[in-house]
């Protein structure tokens, strides 16, 4: 949900994960904001993957806080890497995939 309303999108999910994984082109967005679309499943594979690690082999405690921030965090991070002329600082990122 963070992702959807990072985008300002609103979506209803399909049956399973093959098939939102399969719908997730982003043709209803501009070409740069489609590229920042297009990695946030695995930013988010990626962020829940470490978290559980931390909570196995670590004995972490799993706070959907610190999950959503190190997402937000990680997708910028790979904005920055992907989109030359992109939002510089994280406020400048959460505005620029909102605009619509």
């Amino acid at each position: 949900m963070l992702l959807l309303s990072l985008f300002g999108v609103s979506w209803v999910f399909p049956f399973s994960v093959k098939e939102t994984l399969l719908g997730w082109r982003g043709s209803f967005m501009g070409k740069k904001r489609k590229k920042v679309w297009q990695v946030g499943p695995l930013c988010l594979f990626w962020v829940i993957w470490k978290a559980k690690n931390k909570i196995a082999f670590e004995d972490s405690v799993l706070s959907i806080q610190r999950l959503k921030a190190s997402f937000v965090y990680l997708l910028w991070s790979e904005t920055k890497l992907w989109i030359k002329d992109g939002p510089s600082t994280l406020i400048d990122f959460v505005n620029w995939v909102d605009s619509r």
